[in-house]
């Protein structure tokens, strides 16, 4: 990776870079997307030994980013994510009325603890803030909660700048220890906090209404129904991915209507119309035989226009049918099934459960059970020194069912 050549009066922090890498991935187990601005964007992934221990090399001293989840695939694409590890929102000051300072002083005695969860890093990023919660590493499959959260945040904090198109879950943040190119400054921790957060903690504590125990009279509240729709966008976009893969990208014929409903998707999920096509140009990238880009752009543009007029409610047999999706591939589907899927899985979700009933905690029936108590008597009789022929007798059963016993 080359760097641009330092300033006199840069002064860039490795020893603060390397420590703040090894907080944020010290335990991943994915791949971490390491980019740099120097002058042209470009990325790089890496497995946690390699960043870590090759961070000197890899690190770029001016405008480097790390991403603050990892991923299954070297491919910083949203349905590769496969730890979320932290939820951070980028505060763009500059675009406020406030100051940094001022911005951390009403963090510091306004929300923290109250309306907010105090960070674990208050990063000064150059321009603006980093707010920064690391949690237990949770996997895909928590991303409609972790984007509940996020948006949360983000509305927490909008009053003071915060990007609304910094809030994907792909998303790089300046390493601490670089250098911003457009304010010369380092990178820097202006507040550390040594707390690990669960993500549900952050639910229960900030966000308890997502969750309800029981149907409430009324309409729902509206944190619920973000959530929900979260959800659905979420398991829509994987799905259509999904379909892809089962199809082994061959996709000729259905290539309009895929990537049209993966930016449609997209774009409701992160709320990011720009993040949505540059998505929708990564996956038409994939298939076999790719459209133009160009051709990407403008045939699939209305999806913007249907995302913010929230022209479309797709049901899931109309996606069904435009996607010729057979019964064998909605078997790896979440979400986008017809009734005789959904039928088979309940089906077979009650068999599992009658299934379960049937055995104790210790995972064994009633008659595995018994035959365990009995090997057990019978080993206790034999330390005593007992002849199995002698147990058999004082158990009333036949030797041959004694010696099969022991044999279990």
């Amino acid at each position: 990776m080359q760097a641009f050549k330092l300033k006199e009066n840069d002064e860039v922090n490795i020893d603060e870079s390397n420590k703040h890498l090894t907080n944020l991935h010290k335990s991943s187990e994915g791949y971490i997307t390491i980019a740099s601005k120097n002058p042209n964007y470009s990325q790089w992934h890496y497995k946690k030994e390699d960043l870590l221990q090759r961070s000197d090399d890899i690190i770029n001293s001016i405008n480097a980013y790390v991403s603050q989840n990892t991923f299954y695939r070297p491919q910083r694409r949203i349905e590769n994510i496969k730890e979320l590890r932290a939820v951070y929102i980028d505060i763009d000051c500059y675009n406020s009325k406030y100051t940094k300072d001022a911005v951390q002083y009403f963090l510091e005695h306004d929300l923290y603890g109250c309306k907010i969860p105090r960070p674990n890093y208050l990063i000064d990023s150059g321009r603006g803030l980093y707010y920064v919660i690391l949690i237990k590493p949770v996997p895909s499959m928590a991303m409609p909660l972790w984007y509940a959260v996020q948006r949360y945040l983000f509305n927490s904090l909008k009053q003071f700048g915060a990007d609304a198109n910094a809030l994907d879950p792909t998303r790089v943040l300046r390493i601490v220890g670089t250098i911003n190119s457009k304010s010369g400054t380092c990178v820097e921790v202006l507040d550390e906090y040594d707390y690990e957060y669960y993500l549900r903690e952050i639910q229960e504590e900030y966000l308890p209404e997502i969750v309800r125990k029981e149907k409430s009279k009324g309409r729902p509240k509206k944190m619920v129904s973000l959530f929900t729709e979260y959800s659905l966008y979420y398991s829509r976009v994987m799905d259509i991915t999904k379909i892809c893969e089962l199809r082994n990208y061959d996709v000729e014929g259905h290539r309009e209507t895929i990537l049209f409903l993966y930016r449609y998707f997209s774009a409701c999920f992160t709320e990011d119309t720009n993040e949505a096509l540059s998505r929708a140009l990564e996956l038409n990238a994939k298939f076999k035989k790719p459209l133009p880009e160009s051709e990407v752009e403008t045939d699939t543009k209305s999806a913007t226009r249907a995302y913010q007029n929230k022209l479309y409610k797709y049901t899931n047999a109309k996606l069904i049918e435009i996607l010729d999706i057979s019964l064998q591939e909605q078997e790896h589907l979440i979400t986008i099934i017809s009734g005789k899927e959904k039928y088979r899985r309940c089906a077979e979700d009650k068999k599992a459960k009658q299934k379960a009933k049937r055995r104790n905690e210790n995972g064994l029936t009633k008659k595995q059970q018994e035959l365990q108590d009995l090997k057990v008597k019978v080993e206790e009789l034999k330390l005593e020194g007992l002849s199995l022929r002698i147990i058999a007798e004082k158990l009333g059963m036949s030797l041959g069912k004694v010696q099969r016993v022991l044999k279990k």
